[in-house]
C-alpha cells in the first residue's frame, strides 16, 4: 500500500451545500472535514463558488496529509440523476438456473438501457426483484426453475454532461474522479444523523445483496461481469 492509498478523499454536492471529507483507511477515522451552505443565488449544481471551494480544500488537504490527492469520490444530489426501470423475463425450464444465464439477463438489460440513454452514465445497477415461476426470492442460488424467471432491474444514471464538468474540474489538480455516488441512494443507508461517508462503506461492503458491483473501466480486463457481485456467484 502506497502513501496515498493511506488515504480516501470524497466530494459531496447538493444544491444546499458542498463538503469535503479524507478518511484513513487505516484508522477508519475522517481526517479532513469542510462544508459550506450554498445560498439561493448559487443553487444551480455548478457554480464558480463550488470550483473555487473545491481547489482550495485540496490545498488545504495536500499541506495537511502532505501527500497529493490523486483519486476522489463524488457524491451527488441532483436532478440530473434519474432511476430507470426495466423488466426482462426467461423461458427456463426444469433447471438450475446458472450463473451466466443470470450474467447475460443482466447484460441485456444494461445494454438496453445505455443504448437508448447515451447521455447518461450508469453509477448504481440494482437488481429489486426476482422472481421465479410466480415465486419472489432472495438468491438464485440452488433455485429450480420449472417455467420462468423474471428480473426487476433499476438503473441509477446521471448525466454525463455533469460528470464532464466534475472531471474537467478535477483535472485541474491532477485528480481522477473514481467513483459517482447517488446521495439519495446513500441515505437509504443511514442511520439517524450517521455520516454518509459510513453509508458508502455499507454499501462497497455489500449491505444491499441485490447491487451489481460496477467495475471501473480503467480496471475492466476480464469483461464487465467477471468481478460480478458475491451474492451470486
Amino acid at each position: 500500500m502506497t502513501n496515498q492509498d493511506l488515504f480516501r478523499s470524497f466530494f459531496s454536492v447538493s444544491n444546499k451545500e458542498i463538503s469535503i471529507y479524507v478518511k484513513n483507511i487505516n484508522c477508519d477515522e475522517i481526517v479532513f472535514f469542510k462544508k459550506e451552505k450554498i445560498d439561493d443565488n448559487q443553487s444551480h449544481l455548478y457554480n464558480d463558488f463550488l470550483q473555487n471551494f473545491f481547489l482550495e480544500k485540496i490545498e488545504e488537504i495536500e499541506e495537511q496529509i502532505k501527500l497529493f490527492v490523486d483519486n476522489i469520490s463524488l457524491i451527488i444530489e441532483s436532478e440530473n440523476i434519474v432511476s430507470i426501470r426495466f423488466s426482462l423475463k426467461q423461458k427456463i425450464e426444469n433447471k438450475v438456473i446458472s450463473l451466466k444465464e443470470l450474467k447475460s439477463l443482466l447484460l441485456v438489460g444494461q445494454e438496453e438501457i445505455l443504448k437508448y440513454n447515451q447521455n447518461l452514465l450508469l453509477i448504481h445497477f440494482l437488481v429489486d426483484l426476482i422472481n421465479i415461476d410466480g415465486r419472489i426470492v432472495e438468491t438464485i442460488e440452488n433455485q429450480f426453475v420449472k417455467k420462468f424467471m423474471s428480473i426487476e432491474l433499476r438503473f441509477i444514471c446521471i448525466n454525463q454532461n455533469t460528470v464532464d464538468e466534475f472531471k474537467n474540474l478535477f483535472k485541474k489538480k491532477q485528480i481522477y474522479l473514481e467513483k459517482i455516488f447517488s446521495a439519495e441512494y446513500l441515505k437509504d443507508f443511514m442511520k439517524n444523523n450517521e455520516n454518509i461517508i459510513n453509508s458508502i462503506d455499507k454499501v462497497e461492503s455489500g449491505i444491499n445483496k441485490l447491487e451489481v458491483s460496477l467495475v471501473p473501466k480503467k480496471s475492466i480486463k476480464k469483461g464487465f461481469f467477471e468481478t460480478f457481485f458475491d451474492y451470486f456467484s
